[in-house]
């Protein structure tokens, strides 16, 4: 999206959102936590792609904007990934773990390079056949009848919900490669997220109507998502009560448009949005670096993943957050003056 048509709300929900999944990294021990950010906070990104998704009738070069948006940026990651695990061996990342037949399954099958530091790098292959996906269903959509296309939506939902079930006879590790399962599921969320864009309320700009939704959100979230549904995540094709898990995706996404309303005049969080992918992909290095710190100058022994929420798992997801952000200003700056340079 053109930097002067975004959005500001919207960059304001996807900066709480990235916040939120820094935080349920450090927590997922945290029963209540967990589920409540687990329950959402993957869908949501795929939500709001499908609320700013355009039509393009030039395939070639959406394969192409795509392409250089999600897919190559992922075998970067992975080449840094792997680059890491040389270079900077830390506890079970290192070059010998890599040789693993199970963390190669993961890496190199299911797209999850959770040998380093960058495994969330798989939301690049999920967003790539996501966007892929929609522009298909779409396609679907301008060329045949109205219960045709139902018809195919009712097709990718049944294959989301049960992929782990249909396609288990696969005979190599039982998943669909590169995140194509986790895709299938995402795509219906860009659907749900397109849909929501016709809902004129959900972008008024109303705070009343903003804190409306936010408040009605996170209590449906709550409901359907922590106390009525087990562990689920995007990343593992885990859904655990599907219908739950739809009805808690769905409001704890409109809780965060609501919130980005509420908030959209907060600069710092207007800049982290538009920069959230930086930060997703960066926040596991860095939180292991604030808790590695913290444990070293306070004499304390926490461990990512594993934390209480307390006022220590908040300030090391708020030190990481803005560390992120210093990251993607700094990233900016070194752009910046190289292209000075090659310019002259």
């Amino acid at each position: 999206m053109d930097a002067k048509k975004r959005l500001d709300w919207l960059d304001v929900s996807k900066a709480i959102g990235v916040y939120l999944v820094i935080l349920g990294h450090l927590v997922m021990f945290n029963y209540h936590t967990f589920r409540f950010i687990f329950a959402f906070h993957m869908p949501f990104f795929f939500v709001a792609a499908g609320y700013v998704w355009k039509w393009n009738d030039k395939f070639g070069g959406y394969i192409k904007k795509i392409s250089k948006n999600y897919l190559f940026p992922y075998f970067i990651v992975s080449v840094l990934g792997l680059v890491q695990c040389i270079l900077l061996p830390m506890a079970g990342r290192n070059i010998g773990n890599l040789m693993r037949p199970e963390v190669l399954e993961r890496s190199f099958y299911e797209g999850l390079p959770s040998y380093s530091f960058f495994g969330s790098a798989w939301f690049l292959l999920a967003m790539f056949w996501a966007q892929l996906f929609f522009w298909v269903m779409m396609w679907l959509a301008k060329r045949f009848k109205k219960y045709i296309v139902v018809l195919a939506w009712i097709v990718l939902v049944l294959f989301a919900v049960f992929s782990k079930d249909i396609f288990s006879f696969i005979p190599i590790f039982e998943r669909l490669p590169w995140k194509l399962d986790s895709a299938l599921m995402a795509t219906v969320f860009m659907g749900i997220g397109y849909l929501l864009k016709k809902v004129k309320m959900i972008g008024s700009g109303k705070a009343i109507i903003a804190g409306i939704l936010s408040l009605a959100g996170a209590f449906i979230t709550w409901l359907f998502g922590c106390k009525w549904n087990y562990y689920v995540n995007l990343c593992d094709c885990a859904y655990a009560k599907e219908y739950n898990y739809f009805i808690a995706a769905i409001a704890g996404s409109v809780m965060l448009f609501g919130l980005g309303q509420l908030l959209c005049k907060i600069k710092l969080l207007q800049y982290a949005g538009r920069n959230t992918l930086i930060i997703f992909l960066a926040h596991e290095s860095i939180y292991v670096l604030v808790i590695y710190l913290v444990n070293m100058l306070f004499h304390q022994s926490l461990a990512g993943q594993s934390m209480p929420l307390n006022g220590w798992s908040i300030g090391v997801s708020l030190a990481t957050f803005g560390l992120a952000i210093l990251l993607v200003y700094v990233i900016e700056q070194i752009k910046k003056q190289s292209k000075k340079v090659f310019q002259n």
